[in-house]
């Protein structure tokens, strides 16, 4: 009926669903204008520059904590499409000689615990700051970020010790 259809509509997330809606078209802006494939050109040179014996250290942590920033800053899901692709073409490099697998779980290490340092870095962060919002209880983007900031230092400090001993010490 008209009416609970206009219950419906009115019951969703309109803010949040335009949000993602602009974030989306940024975030392939910012693809389509190269930025993202940068970071991923940025990322492979500096791997290129460490001794062949290191490379896969070197390769794990740049892309943990470099995936740990930006996705504290762009929305972890378009980042983490983005750079598949560029971890991808590190694991077929042979002059790299890096297996794919850590690499993967290093961006995804990375991009997940990253979208926890601001309000804008994952999408579970703004609809419960809509929610919220919408109950009476006001989530600052600063207020979230001297939260978040932290906790992301501290768990991407973890990763990477996981990192580092799953598939450098123990060779998994």
């Amino acid at each position: 009926t008209p009416h609970e259809l206009h219950h419906t509509l009115v019951s969703i997330e309109w803010d949040t669903l335009l949000f993602f809606a602009g974030l989306f078209v940024m975030i392939e802006a910012l693809a389509e204008m190269g930025l993202i494939r940068s970071i991923g050109n940025g990322v492979t040179s500096i791997i290129e520059t460490a001794d062949p014996d290191s490379r896969l250290i070197v390769a794990m942590v740049l892309l943990l904590w470099v995936s740990g920033i930006v996705s504290g800053f762009l929305d972890n899901i378009p980042y983490t499409a983005t750079m598949v692709p560029v971890i991808k073409l590190l694991s077929e490099d042979e002059n790299l000689n890096l297996p794919l697998r850590p690499l993967a779980w290093a961006l995804s290490l990375g991009a997940c615990l990253g979208g926890n340092m601001t309000l804008v870095g994952a999408s579970a962060n703004l609809v419960t700051a809509g929610i919220a919002g919408q109950n009476g209880i006001e989530i600052s983007f600063m207020g979230f970020t001297k939260a978040g900031a932290p906790m992301v230092i501290l768990t991407l400090a973890i990763a990477t010790l996981y990192l580092i001993v799953v598939y450098e010490w123990m060779g998994m």
